[in-house]
């Protein structure tokens, strides 16, 4: 997941560089002659390829959620909500020290939170900063 705009920008150099990687060894591989020299070459192919997909689907996102595209976020379990906090961070159009102003944290603070998936931030914290986003949880309790 893409946190921030200096992230966006680390993620669209790495996909150029894998396409560009991809378009390189696509060419050395056309002219393998041996059958286990392709297999490995495609190997590698595929593998960069997917990387390639996971690389556009963060930033696609990442574009949505800046877009205000994303007006709603489902999950299944309390461990998705420091995703969808820091997805809420980034449709509200705020940065991580934007957020620490309005909580009155340094933007520091509000990074570690973030990097960590908020695994140091108590209830009380978390709640905080749902309110600072300004967004409802909505909450529900099953017993199976």
């Amino acid at each position: 997941m893409i946190f921030n705009e200096r992230q966006y920008g680390i993620t669209q150099a790495q996909l150029k560089k894998f396409q560009v990687a991809v378009t390189e060894m696509a060419t050395e591989a056309e002219s393998a002659t041996d059958l286990n020299q392709q297999l490995r070459y495609q190997a590698h192919l595929d593998a960069m390829n997917s990387q390639i997909r996971t690389l556009q689907k963060e930033l696609q996102e990442y574009q949505k959620l800046k877009a205000g595209k994303i007006t709603k976020l489902n999950f299944d379990s309390l461990t998705q909500l420091p995703e969808a906090l820091i997805k809420a961070r980034i449709v509200r159009g705020l940065t991580q020290e934007q957020l620490g102003e309005i909580m009155g944290l340094k933007a520091q603070q509000i990074q570690r939170y973030e990097a960590t998936l908020y695994a140091g931030a108590s209830l009380t914290k978390i709640i905080a900063v749902q309110k600072a986003l300004n967004i409802e949880i909505k909450e529900e309790v099953v017993f199976n």
